[in-house]
C-alpha cells in the first residue's frame, strides 16, 4: 500500500520533499559545527561524550548539557533526513 501511495504522489510534492531534505542537510550541519568545538576540546567523539554524559561519568556543567541538547536535536534532524531520503528513493524506484 505504501508503494501505492507514492505513485499518486505529484512532482512538486516530491520537489518539497527534496527541498526539506536539504533542510534538514543544513540543521545538521549547523548543529554539527556548532558541537565540533566541544568535541576538540573534551577530545571525545559526540557518540562517546553521550555514554558518559547518560552514564553519569562526566560533570554537570552547563556547557555539557548544551552539547547533550546539541546532539539529541542533531539526532531528531539525522530521523527526519533519513525517513526523507527513503521516501524519495521509494519515489524515484516507483517513477523509474
Amino acid at each position: 500500500m505504501g508503494e501505492e501511495r507514492l505513485t499518486n504522489l505529484k512532482p512538486e510534492i516530491i520537489r518539497v520533499l527534496a527541498r526539506e531534505k536539504v533542510v534538514c542537510e543544513t540543521a545538521l550541519a549547523r548543529l554539527r559545527d556548532r558541537y565540533r568545538p566541544l568535541e576538540q576540546h573534551y577530545g571525545w567523539t559526540t557518540d562517546e561524550f553521550l555514554k558518559k554524559f547518560s552514564a553519569g561519568e562526566i560533570g554537570d556543567d552547563q556547557e555539557l548539557f548544551l552539547w547533550y541538547a546539541l546532539a539529541q536535536a542533531a539526532k531528531d534532524w539525522q530521523v527526519t533526513r533519513n525517513s526523507l531520503e527513503e521516501l524519495l528513493a521509494s519515489s524515484e524506484r516507483v517513477g523509474a
